[in-house]
């Protein structure tokens, strides 16, 4: 139990968050741009590249306001998205992931090899930038007006999908790697488990979605009690979905789209939407701040490495989800919108990173390289769509 004075402490911190963050949301938006992009250089600001104001045990106990803040934003998306109009574009979203998968993974690959790493190494790598953090283009995609559009279904649900095609690469790489049979089998029913319980799990609460939300109801004497309740069963499913090796994003998701259709939807949006509008700007403010990105942009021998770790990161999204979006019947301008949507790395991508150093075959460029993309995708993100946006709706 913390005591009242380090309490307070951290409620000064938060206030800070929340205070720099807004205002460099309003700055950024009075520029036009997501503000989103706003809280990322906020986190920058106060994390240890510049003022090092939070400090690393404040983050480990502001984590859960964190999760919190993407579960929340990432079920208001699955409302937002309604189930009717996933199922229609499920078929481009697999199309999609597998091309970002397929084209990240042996970029990334590519890349290890030719900056002189060995194939563990270099295949490391390639699952490392297979990993999409979809909870920053959701932001985006917000921020910009997007949300229940046909490219918002369709890059959500290939983010989803690409958690579960994460897996599968990240499975097979650390079996190779780590060899043995028994590892393989493994992966086959860990991956088996994720997929059977993503669509039991769409399937079974869109089904009974009406009558979960009419019994809610019927004990909710108070409006916000029925809001808690789903919320709590979000938490739920969240939590269920780790256990099955899927992200806590993947649960919250399937939560909000299995309810999207019930009936006074826009109505618990429009109650919910104040929980991720605050809490989302603490996530993204403390993922920024948890990295400290000056001894690795000082040090001249990472440099090389980080330039080609950048490129591979950036083209295996952007042609491999752009072409795939093509495809699928989108025109230029939206395949390239996708495949920049599609572009974001963040907490997946450091989770395989340090998986990989435990097995002794990720190298400190590697580290500095992964941290250096998450920054990059993180900062370009936000602009690219918000430009690409206004040419899509002329």
């Amino acid at each position: 139990m913390i005591s009242e004075e380090f309490a307070a402490e951290l409620l000064l911190d938060l206030a800070v968050i929340i205070l720099v963050a807004k205002i460099f949301e309003e700055i950024i938006g009075y520029y036009g741009y997501p503000p989103v992009l706003g809280d990322i250089l906020a986190g920058i600001l106060l994390g240890p590249s510049i003022l090092d104001f939070l400090k690393p045990e404040i983050v480990e106990y502001l984590d859960v306001l964190k999760w919190l803040g993407i579960i929340s934003l990432l079920f208001l998306a699955g409302m937002e998205t309604k189930f009717s109009e996933f199922v229609k574009s499920i078929k481009g979203s697999l199309y999609i992931a597998v091309g970002g998968i397929v084209f990240s993974y042996f970029l990334g690959y590519l890349a290890g090899l030719l900056a002189g790493l060995n194939q563990a190494q270099s295949m490391f790598l390639g699952a490392i930038l297979t990993a999409t953090s979809v909870g920053l283009t959701v932001k985006t995609l917000t921020d910009i007006g997007a949300l229940g559009t046909k490219i918002f279904s369709t890059i959500l649900g290939a983010a989803v999908l690409d958690d579960v095609g994460g897996l599968i690469v990240l499975g097979i790489t650390t079996a190779i790697v780590a060899t043995g049979a028994q590892r393989i089998e493994d992966l086959f029913i860990s991956v088996v488990i994720a997929i059977a319980f993503y669509i039991v799990a769409v399937y079974v609460l869109h089904r009974e979605s009406r009558a979960i939300w009419r019994g809610i109801r019927y004990v909710s004497h108070l409006e916000d009690t029925s809001i808690a309740l789903l919320l709590s069963l979000t938490l739920v499913i969240a939590w269920a979905s780790v256990k099955v090796n899927l992200s806590l994003v993947v649960g919250a998701y399937i939560v909000g789209l299995a309810f999207s259709e019930i009936r006074g939807a826009e109505r618990v949006i429009s109650r919910f939407r104040l929980i991720p509008n605050i809490f989302a700007s603490i996530f993204f403010v403390l993922s920024a701040a948890t990295i400290d990105i000056k001894p690795y942009l000082a040090n001249l021998e990472h440099l090389g490495f980080i330039g080609i770790v950048l490129l591979a990161g950036f083209a295996g999204k952007i042609i491999g989800c752009g072409i795939s979006a093509k495809l699928s019947g989108f025109n230029k301008y939206e395949s390239i919108f996708i495949g920049f949507g599609m572009l974001p790395r963040a907490e997946v991508a450091l989770v395989i990173t340090a998986l990989g150093a435990g097995y002794g075959v990720v190298t400190d460029s590697m580290i500095a390289s992964v941290i250096i993309l998450i920054y990059a995708t993180s900062i370009v993100t936000p602009i690219v769509l918000a430009n690409i946006w206004k040419k899509i709706k002329k």
